[in-house]
């Protein structure tokens, strides 16, 4: 799995995360999913942009 298919897996989970805070029953169910979504967002951010740098695979 390449640095590009990591960054697309963790958009999708995000994006998933993000889906499912919308049908939490509780508050604290959304928070945690919508807090999970935000982190994973920024985890794939980071690989993304290591990706657009040309630094390659480490």
């Amino acid at each position: 799995m390449n640095d590009r298919d990591v960054y697309l897996k963790l958009a999708e989970i995000a994006d998933e995360l993000l889906r499912l805070s919308e049908a939490a029953e509780t508050y604290v169910g959304e928070t945690a999913l919508r807090t999970a979504a935000t982190t994973v967002a920024g985890t794939a951010k980071a690989v993304y942009d290591h990706v657009m740098s040309g630094e390659g695979s480490h």
